[in-house]
């Protein structure tokens, strides 16, 4: 691992970033937003959250901004929590056959995700963006 050069721990980084962007933060935000705004076909949800019909559209932008903002502060501190911890506890990304401590690569790995420019995984990978 020592031995990766600032290229391969970018792309072992992002190859885990754009899973957690994709499959854990945009799923979750989309699913949330649609709630928020209504447009959720899931008739259980619709029933459950009725009292959001009632917002205004200000409102409605309001509740999806800080839906985006603790979904992703969940993310940041979960993943923070693990680099804390990393005498504890490991993330590893299997690559190749080979196992890469994602705290030993990254210099801060909660900011992974909360870079506010071009190099943050929200800006690389999200489909929805919304970075509050």
């Amino acid at each position: 691992m020592g031995n990766l050069n600032y290229e391969e721990k970018e792309a072992i980084l992002d190859f885990f970033g754009k899973l957690v962007i994709e499959n854990v933060r945009d799923r979750d935000l989309s699913i949330s937003m649609e709630i928020a705004n209504g447009t959720t076909v899931n008739p259980i949800k619709k029933e459950q959250y009725k009292a959001l019909s009632t917002l205004n559209e200000e409102q409605k932008e309001a509740v999806c901004d800080l839906l985006s903002e603790t979904i992703t502060s969940t993310i940041f501190n979960f993943l923070d929590m693990i680099e804390v911890n990393n005498e504890k506890m490991k993330l590893l990304v299997c690559i190749d056959g080979i196992d890469h401590d994602l705290c030993k690569i990254s210099e801060k790995m909660g900011s992974e995700i909360a870079f506010d420019d071009e190099d943050g995984w929200i800006q690389k990978f999200s489909s929805i963006g919304r970075f509050v």
